[in-house]
Parts: C-alpha cells; sequence; structure tokens
C-alpha cells in the first residue's frame, strides 16, 4: 500500500511542475507575439505600369492594386527622367478600397519613371515604397504621318493637273 500511496504523491508531485512550466511557456509565447511586428500590414500585390515594366502606347495613369484595403487614400507621386513630377499629375484617388490609381498628362519623354506612394494599412502602420518602369514613345504614329503626306501630296498634284488640263480645254 505505501507504493501505491507514494506513486500517487509522486505523480501529483511532477504534474504540478509540468502544468507551472506549460503556463509559463504559454505567457512568454503570448508575450513575444504581443510584442512582434503587426501582422495586419499589406502592400501592392500589382501596379500599372509595373515595377521594371517597359511600356510604349499612351500611358497617362499609374494604378496601384493592393492585397488589402488601406486607409485613407495613399499618396502617389510620379517623377519623369528628368527628376521633376511628371506634367499634369493629378491627386490620387481610391477606385476601391483597395485600389488606387493617380493621372496625368500622357508620357512624352523616353526614360525611367519613378512611382513613390505612402499609404496607411488597416492596422494605422504609414508605409513607404516606390518602383521604376521605362517609357518608349511608340513610331506608329511617326510612320503614318510620311504616308499621309504623300498622300495629301498625290490628291494636290492630281487635283492641280485636273485643273489646268480643264483651262487649256475651256481656251482650246
Amino acid at each position: 500500500m505505501a507504493a501505491a500511496s507514494s506513486f500517487g504523491v509522486a505523480s501529483y508531485d511532477a504534474v504540478v511542475p509540468l502544468r507551472r512550466l506549460a503556463l509559463v511557456l504559454v505567457l512568454l509565447t503570448g508575450l513575444a507575439w504581443l510584442g512582434g511586428p503587426a501582422g495586419a500590414h499589406t502592400q501592392v500585390q500589382r501596379a500599372t505600369p509595373g515595377p521594371g515594366a517597359s511600356v510604349d502606347g499612351i500611358v497617362d495613369f499609374v494604378e496601384l492594386d493592393f492585397l488589402d484595403p488601406v486607409l485613407p487614400t495613399p499618396t502617389i507621386e510620379v517623377t519623369g527622367p528628368d527628376g521633376a513630377p511628371v506634367a499634369g499629375l493629378g491627386e490620387a484617388r481610391l477606385l476601391a478600397d483597395d485600389v488606387a490609381r493617380v493621372g496625368f498628362d500622357p508620357l512624352t519623354a523616353a526614360g525611367e519613371y519613378r512611382v513613390d506612394y505612402t499609404f496607411v494599412a488597416l492596422d494605422g502602420d504609414e508605409q513607404t515604397a516606390a518602383h521604376t518602369f521605362s517609357f518608349e514613345p511608340s513610331d506608329d504614329g511617326l510612320a503614318v504621318r510620311p504616308i499621309l503626306a504623300g498622300l495629301v501630296g498625290a490628291v494636290l498634284v492630281v487635283l492641280v493637273a485636273a485643273a489646268l488640263l480643264g483651262r487649256r480645254r475651256a481656251r482650246g
């Protein structure tokens, strides 16, 4: 009977320190979790034009699509190859609670453009980031001009020739 009694006492004595140890570990884990970085941060999941993109054609806005909603409207600045803000840069606006856009005059100068943006995540943390993209003006519009000039010139030659022939016939 003494063996059973000492077994029960030993068992109880072993469980209490394990429970205390488990409680201390849970408390320390909780404190570490609370003291760690906030987990509600967001980031840009997609941008138009995107980071490192090389674009042509008409580029007159930058759009940022965030993973989570942002508060309030982000600040978006776009600077050109000369380091100055792009012409006609407007105020950023939210298209949805997680999509922001800023418009400007269509880009004309070739080179690297920088997009700087600041936004506030749902947890209240302000974040700042940036990316660059390259712009190369399209030559499509320039290739059409010589063809149009040639057509206009040909039509003028025909009209002048017709007018001269009409005068000759009228005299003759």
